[in-house]
């Protein structure tokens, strides 16, 4: 019995990410994704309570967005002290990560048109996870005085997003070319030396 509901809870998350990628927010509803799932809209509030909270779950849960843990990794196998080494680690571990999830993609180029309750679901999500990761990184180094980290860190993940969505509808931005592995180990080499400084300021 609790197999067939973990089955059914993971047949709705699949259809929620389903429907944003094709259609967006304004086309989710209970009814909507009921019919994707094959499952009656009983079980969905049964098992989620409502929309936003389908949602919230489906951020977490749903292969949406990477954890703390998975960003991190193996602690034991990274060769990184600084927070400068720990910052260019995580930050292409996340262009790698988001590069490898086209519905994540889909969705946030939804959210960039339509702002809702249910947006800011999975915003809060992907806000808490990077909130999280930076006390991760506040403990393993501590932060140069000197330097706003988490404002850095919005800079550049934002960077890192823009130009990830960017290439379904172009594959180039500044003359560098986002079809081939060269484009992106440009951004992997430019994202080290940008943060890089940080490493003379705390020695």
């Amino acid at each position: 019995m609790a197999r067939d509901k973990e089955e059914t809870k993971a047949r709705i998350l699949a259809a929620v990410g389903k429907l944003l990628a094709e259609s967006g927010f304004k086309q989710l509803g209970v009814n909507a994704i009921a019919r994707e799932a094959g499952v009656d809209k009983v079980l969905i509030y049964r098992y989620f309570e409502n929309l936003p909270s389908l949602l919230e779950t489906f951020g977490k849960e749903g292969n949406y967005w990477m954890s703390v843990e998975e960003l991190v990794g193996d602690e034991t196998a990274v060769d990184a002290e600084s927070t400068a080494e720990w910052m260019v680690l995580l930050l292409t571990r996340f262009l790698h990560d988001l590069q490898k999830r086209p519905i994540t993609q889909e969705i946030m180029r939804w959210e960039l048109l339509e702002g809702n309750e249910l947006t800011h679901e999975l915003a809060t999500v992907r806000d808490r996870v990077a909130i999280e990761s930076l006390e991760f990184l506040k403990q393993k180094c501590s932060f140069p005085a000197d330097k706003d980290i988490p404002a850095i860190s919005a800079v550049l993940i934002a960077g890192i997003v823009y130009l990830v969505l960017r290439t379904k509808v172009s594959n180039t931005f500044l003359g560098i070319d986002f079809s081939s592995p060269t484009g992106w180990q440009r951004i992997e080499e430019a994202i080290a030396s940008l943060i890089q400084p940080m490493v003379e300021t705390e020695e």
